[in-house]
């Protein structure tokens, strides 16, 4: 079925680039000219449709780019624990002198609502094998 469908994509394409009368011609290129000029002037018409359409593309933008930055704190917290050997690095005491430069947190992966588990919760109580 695959097979078909690109086969019927490429024979459209193919009968769309063989050459036509100049008549023909003509009215198709003076046809792309009139839909590109109408194009240019939608935003002139329809001003509430574009401004609609910018806050749209902001909103699509702005999670993008928490996307990234969510991917990229992966990344690098994925990179850390490989160079460490896997250990997270001593904790400063909390009595002593400030360290001179501050430790930059990444940001959590997963959202506070969602890590509700206290340590005992993680732990999962042994169980022995099952009796045939």
């Amino acid at each position: 079925m695959m097979f078909l469908l690109r086969l019927a994509f490429w024979i459209l394409v193919i009968c769309l680039l063989l050459p036509g009368s100049p008549g023909d011609n003509r009215r198709l290129v003076s046809s792309a000219e009139r839909t590109v000029s109408d194009v240019r002037g939608f935003c002139q018409r329809n001003p509430d449709v574009c401004e609609d359409m910018r806050i749209t593309m902001t909103s699509v933008l702005a999670r993008l780019k928490n996307g990234a930055e969510l991917i990229e704190a992966w990344l690098a917290q994925d990179e850390r624990s490989g160079e460490g050997g896997g250990t997270a690095p001593p904790a400063a005491p909390a009595d002593g002198p400030a360290p001179s430069r501050a430790v930059k947190q990444p940001p959590r992966l997963i959202p506070e609502w969602q890590d509700s588990l206290n340590p005992a919760d993680r732990q999962v109580p042994w169980r022995g094998p099952a009796r045939l």
